[in-house]
């Protein structure tokens, strides 16, 4: 069963409004609200692809029990602490006649010691009935930075799988406990390396750093360009299928849900790549974040060419 850590879950409305300026009166031509936040599209897409989901995670307010409503309408099993405050609500507004997103995102609550400890309590009871564990996106005020590290070496020592899936020092952390994968995107690893990587070779070289510091598969998303993945001197690079996107946010927490879906069949590397990427592309067909649909993801597995590079 595959349980997707979900520490700071958000409502994500999208407006669109074309023409959009600052000190304006709007009245938005279309809204999409959605649970939201990477752990949340994780479990959403994991679960549609027919796989067994926990989440795990903070909940505060009326738009925390929203939040859960959703993932239980998926048949996700949910196990969240309650906390003090409201859960966050996050705001896109899409002007398609400048080309451009404007973003607001809400603090969220804070979270005490006491909810942490509450927290992992339910979290070690839900390590009993998994066998993959995603951590993804960021973390909530009040939780330590090192707090993906702390999960992973739990999680380890059950022989739990881990796929980590964030940035800065919570990637930089969660490395040190040797999570089996970690995916991060170009801006992510350059972060990581601390320089820009420019070439494929650049990235190859970055992602075999990380091999080396006891991570086994390191996948880098490429957006359009596709994925590389290193695991030991396995190289893989996945070729997209051509599509014309309608939206590309969620791409890389829908490649998760497919890795992590994978290994909970026990696929192959290169089959996992496959539908991680698969999954990435039919997420782009969607206004929605963080959706796919089976009949999508079956076609563009089949379309999707993984190649061997060296």
């Amino acid at each position: 069963m595959i349980t997707a850590v979900v520490l700071s879950p958000a409502v994500d409305k999208i407006y669109f409004v074309d023409g959009f300026r600052a000190g304006g009166l709007y009245r938005p031509e279309d809204t999409v609200k959605s649970a939201g936040g990477k752990g949340i599209n994780v479990a959403r897409v994991a679960a549609a692809l027919g796989q067994r989901v926990n989440a795990v995670g903070f909940k505060a307010g009326d738009t925390g029990s929203w939040l859960v409503s959703q993932l239980d309408g998926l048949k996700v099993n949910t196990f969240f602490t309650e906390v003090q405050g409201e859960s966050r609500t996050n705001i896109n507004i899409i002007d398609s006649e400048l080309h451009t997103e404007t973003e607001l995102l809400e603090r969220g609550p804070h979270i005490t010691p006491a909810d942490t400890e509450a927290f992992l309590e339910a979290f070690k009871r839900i390590l009993e009935r998994t066998s993959v564990l995603v951590c993804s996106g960021g973390l909530p005020h009040g939780i330590p930075e090192d707090f993906y590290r702390t999960l992973i070496e739990i999680s380890r020592s059950r022989n739990i799988k881990v796929i980590l899936d964030s940035s800065n020092k919570m990637l930089a952390e969660g490395i040190k406990a040797k999570p089996y994968m970690v995916k991060p995107n170009i801006r992510e690893l350059s972060g990581y390396i601390g320089r820009t990587l420019e070439t494929k070779e650049d990235i190859i070289g970055a992602c075999r750093l990380i091999n080396s510091q006891g991570v086994e598969v390191v996948t880098a998303s490429l957006g359009a360009g596709g994925a590389l993945l290193v695991s030991g001197d396995t190289v893989l690079e996945a070729v997209n299928p051509a599509v014309e996107a309608v939206n590309t946010i969620g791409s890389g927490d829908s490649m998760v849900a497919g890795f992590a879906s994978a290994l909970a069949e026990n696929y192959t590397l290169e089959e996992a790549f496959r539908l991680g990427t698969a999954c990435a592309v039919a997420n782009t067909q969607f206004m929605e974040i963080g959706v796919v649909s089976r009949d999508l993801v079956r076609k563009y597995r089949a379309e999707t060419i993984i190649r061997r590079v060296g």
